[in-house]
């Protein structure tokens, strides 16, 4: 069967600017992420430079430049910044309370930034509030970016960095309302203002990322922070966000696919209540930026500590994916940057190995193909397309097509990204710019055969873009889409 839609955008009415940071990612001392993920070592027979592996720093220079978090998640609530920098022969072993196992401290602050060096990315680093001080992040910011005739600044020019690092995001903690020290939003609203009071004085050109969470939560934090001559200072919030915990195991069959679309929608609302209560304490002229830097699909059932957090990362997860960044790029307006969990090798990730063989999962292209919203603003977009057979948490309708639209400063190209997530049902879409010609246009697919179609180290190539034919009729643009894909077409304006 097949069905009709529309994308309409307003070229008139632009969201905001699209930046790297929209589309970043997240990384952690979790299971296979870093270790051998990232880093294999520089005596590996793995291909590596300087002992990243080389189809890691391949891969995501390709799909950059995004930012990456570090070093967590729970594990940079425990982790203390001195026990990673230095020889690394000499480097103590430590304990992973979280994620089990021993952690080797070979993977600290200068392979992290000799590792986005490689991938064109930006460093954002989450500070330990949990067990660490206010003095220990202090030290570790002036560590990374101070340029003054201090002992601690020597030490860095020793370890091989003679100009200061130049990091711009700091976490001022981890979810500080559970594994982070299981706070109250007073306690953490006390543990911020003591960390902020100092780190804010070093002026070292940084944004200082507050702990977010739910409604609850951020409304306490903010009524705490207000009145007490912090809320100006708070220029990030983060909130985090994972679909299907309460689930024992993922099914592949129609009506749990349709489910898991209907979860990712939660998004729309975590964001629209954050701005809400943001926009009653903050000064409207300097609004504090939405940052999800924890999100995706958890199947619970398999990705357990044990298992490393691994989970079977197919094209559904794709047509998810692309769905929460269509949410975060309609809301570039409040929301400054998102970060997937995990990179490599845990949970939603763009990368899997296996020992010596790598290959790139569905979700990766869905980055690969919003590369072309970038540097683009955001238009407001109107989706009219046949419901699917499912409703989101608050009992709304949710529609079979997904799409977000950007478009360049000066107004002369337009990118649409479309999902179609039927899970049988194809579709043709139309798509306008009112008032504009749309001329050369040119667009790529991700499909598959089913919803479960995924790659492998056998078959690294069994979900990959495709070119996608387009049809130009009068002031509109025409593609057909399989079920569960994804298309990203781009055309001039005239």
């Amino acid at each position: 069967m097949s069905s009709s839609a529309t994308v309409v955008a307003d070229p008139l009415a632009r969201i905001g600017r699209i930046n790297p940071e929209h589309y970043s990612h997240f990384i952690e001392h979790l299971g296979e992420c870093v270790y051998d993920g990232i880093w294999v070592g520089p005596h590996s027979p793995i291909p590596n430079t300087d002992g990243i592996r080389q189809f890691t720093i391949d891969a995501l220079k390709a799909v950059g430049p995004a930012v990456f978090r570090w070093p967590g998640g729970c594990f940079a609530d425990h982790y203390h910044w001195r026990d990673g920098i230095g020889d690394p022969a000499s480097r103590p072993r430590t304990r992973n309370i979280f994620w089990g196992g021993t952690e080797s401290n070979r993977f600290g602050t200068h392979e992290f930034i000799g590792f986005c060096r490689k991938i064109d990315a930006i460093p954002y680093i989450c500070g330990n509030v949990g067990t660490g001080s206010p003095q220990e992040m202090m030290d570790w910011l002036e560590y990374c970016n101070g340029d003054s005739d201090l002992t601690i600044v020597d030490q860095r020019r020793a370890n091989g960095e003679a100009a200061p690092l130049g990091i711009k995001y700091w976490g001022v903690g981890n979810e500080n309302w559970g594994c982070g020290g299981n706070m109250r939003p007073q306690e953490y609203a006390a543990k911020y203002r003591n960390y902020v009071t100092y780190l804010a004085r070093m002026n070292l050109g940084v944004q200082l990322i507050a702990v977010g969470h739910d409604a609850a939560w951020n409304r306490e934090l903010l009524r705490a922070l207000a009145g007490a001559r912090f809320l100006p200072r708070l220029q990030a919030l983060s909130i985090h966000r994972y679909f299907s915990l309460e689930r024992q195991a993922f099914n592949y069959d129609e009506s749990e696919y349709h489910d898991l679309i209907a979860d990712a929608h939660v998004l729309e609302d975590d964001i629209a209540q954050a701005d809400g209560i943001l926009k009653n304490y903050e000064d409207p002229t300097n609004p504090v930026g939405l940052i999800v830097d924890e999100w995706g699909l958890w199947d619970r059932g398999r990705a357990t500590p044990e298992s490393g957090l691994r989970q079977a990362n197919c094209l559904r997860d794709a047509v998810v994916a692309a769905t929460c960044l269509n949410i975060f790029t309609a809301r570039a307006d409040r929301v400054t940057m998102t970060n997937i969990a995990q990179t490599i090798n845990v949970l939603q990730c763009l990368i899997e190995t296996r020992g010596p063989d790598a290959w790139l999962t569905p979700t990766y292209h869905v980055y690969q193909f919003y590369r072309e919203h970038v540097g683009h603003d955001s238009l407001t977009t109107h989706v009219n397309s046949q419901p699917l057979a499912v409703q989101n948490r608050p009992g709304r309708p949710v529609s079979q097509l997904s799409a977000s639209t950007s478009l360049s400063e000066d107004g002369s190209q337009v990118s649409f990204a479309i999902t179609n997530r039927h899970y049988s049902e194809s579709v043709e879409c139309t798509l306008r710019l009112p008032e504009k010609t749309l001329g050369d246009a040119a667009a790529r697919l991700l499909a598959g055969d089913q919803a479960m179609s995924a790659n492998s180290a056998s078959s690294p190539d069994a979900v990959a873009p495709t070119d996608l034919a387009v049809r130009s009729t009068n002031d509109a643009l025409t593609i057909q889409l399989p079920p569960h894909s994804i298309a990203i077409l781009t055309a001039g304006v005239g």
